[in-house]
């Protein structure tokens, strides 16, 4: 499944400067989605096992395409990144995904010292990963307003708007509506990208319904691979 660079969703040149910046790159931007809905736990949004995984994906801006995994392909999958190291992106990725991909590990894998292993540097990996909610708490403080939802910034700042919930992913896929959860998970993944390569071109300049905020972002100067910097020395 290939991401369509042409499809720039209202995005003026200038601020498509990022994905082209980022082709060819060791950078991914990932989204998983949950087997089991927390309305129907006890636990609700809190165990992250019992929650499981229906499908998760990651777009690499090395070979421009979307990749695909779920519960029988996941360890491979958290084994191959390992092995990568590629920077990470995600919209809450290191409370949630990355932790629920874990989780899932441990809980289909065992906690054998191969395993063990195999999730600590996972861990560590997600640890240098470019977290965009994050980042916005880290600024604000951790605020849970409507406003800072990836549907409402992708909204506020020309990107588009979801088609749909996390929330309903579980049910659809419990109903083997199984095309409309991959195309929601991937619909949040190419959103991430985007908003992940605007902020960048805007060096850190993040518009928000709640009052706008300047954020570190993604910088490619003098680098082989974009770091996290408040501050780019060379624009885009």
């Amino acid at each position: 499944m290939y991401y369509n660079s042409r499809n720039t969703g209202g995005l003026r040149d200038k601020e498509r400067k990022g994905r082209r910046m980022w082709d060819g790159q060791n950078i991914i931007c990932l989204d998983v989605e949950v087997a089991t809905s927390p309305d129907d736990l006890a636990t609700g949004w809190n165990d992250l096992a019992a929650l499981g995984l229906s499908i998760g994906g990651y777009y690499h801006y090395r070979d421009q395409r979307v990749h695909w995994f779920d519960r029988q392909t996941l360890r491979a999958t958290i084994t191959e990144l390992v092995a990568q190291q590629p920077l990470m992106i995600s919209f809450n990725g290191i409370a949630f995904d990355f932790a629920l991909m874990r989780a899932v590990l441990y809980a289909l894998d065992g906690r054998t010292t191969t395993v063990l292993e195999i999730g600590a540097a996972f861990e560590a990996l997600a640890a240098q990963s470019y977290d965009l909610l994050a980042e916005i708490w880290a600024v604000t403080g951790r605020d849970f307003a409507r406003g800072n939802s990836l549907d409402a910034l992708s909204q506020h700042n020309g990107l588009g708007a979801k088609t749909g919930h996390g929330a309903q992913a579980p049910r659809l896929w419990q109903e083997g509506r199984i095309a409309e959860v991959v195309n929601y998970c991937q619909q949040h993944i190419l959103l991430t990208c985007r908003l992940a390569e605007l902020i960048a071109t805007r060096h850190g300049y993040l518009s928000r319904p709640a009052g706008d905020l300047e954020l570190r972002y993604l910088c490619a100067a003098g680098a082989d691979m974009p770091h996290i910097v408040k501050s780019c020395p060379i624009p885009f």
